[in-house]
C-alpha cells in the first residue's frame, strides 16, 4: 500500500476539502499500522524491489506527503519516528525554507532517519495544462532540490495528481525512477 498525506496539524480543520489530518488522528493511524505489523519503505526502496528484486520488509507500506509542509517535520515526523517508521517527502521547489515549508535543514534531519525526498514540481502547476513548463516543472525542480540539500532526486510526485501521456513519458526520459 501507499498512503499519501499532505498536512498533520492541530491548527487547520480535519475536513476532506482541507487534507488536514489532526496529529491524535495520525497517531492512531499509525499506531494501528504498527500494531498490524507494517514496515515503512521509500518509493525508490520499492521500485528496487520491482525492477531488481531487492528484498523487502514483511507487510511494506509508503506513506507520502506531498508539498513539503513544515507541519510535515513538525507532527508527522516524530509520530512515525515513535514507531521506527519513515516516509518520503514530496517537495515544490521554490517553496523550499520559505515561510511554513521545510528547508534543509529539516529534510536533512529526515534523511538521517531514513526518509526519502523527492520531487512535487518547482511550482506546483497542473504540467497537463502547460508542456511547455514540463522541463522547468521537473527538471528544475530536482536542480532546486540539490542546490538545497545535495542529493538526487529518483521519484516525482504529480502535482495534482494530473499526468498525461507526454508528462509520463517526459518524467521518465528525464530520468526519474518512479512517478
Amino acid at each position: 500500500p501507499i498512503l499519501m498525506y499532505h498536512r498533520v496539524d492541530p491548527e487547520k480543520p480535519a475536513t476532506h476539502f482541507s487534507y488536514n489530518v489532526q496529529p491524535e488522528a495520525f497517531a492512531a493511524q499509525m499506531q494501528l499500522l504498527s500494531d498490524l505489523g507494517y514496515h515503512t519503505i521509500t518509493a525508490s526502496q520499492l521500485v528496487e524491489a520491482i525492477r531488481e528484486g531487492a528484498p523487502l520488509p514483511p507487510r511494506p507500506i509508503v506513506i507520502t506527503f506531498d508539498d513539503g509542509n513544515i507541519t510535515d517535520y513538525q507532527y508527522a515526523y516524530p509520530i512515525m519516528q515513535a514507531h521506527g517508521f519513515f516516509g518520503v517527502s514530496y517537495v515544490v521547489a521554490n517553496r523550499l525554507g520559505a515561510e511554513g515549508f521545510t528547508g534543509g535543514p529539516e529534510l536533512e534531519e529526515m534523511m538521517a532517519a531514513g526518509w526519502e525526498v523527492g520531487s512535487h514540481g518547482y511550482t506546483h502547476a497542473d504540467l497537463t495544462v502547460d508542456h511547455s513548463t514540463a522541463f522547468g516543472e521537473i527538471n528544475g525542480s530536482r536542480e532546486r532540490i540539490y542546490d538545497v540539500i545535495e542529493i538526487k532526486v529518483d521519484t516525482f510526485a504529480y502535482p495534482f495528481g494530473a499526468i498525461d501521456p507526454y508528462i509520463g513519458d517526459r518524467t521518465h526520459k528525464w530520468g526519474y525512477s518512479a512517478a
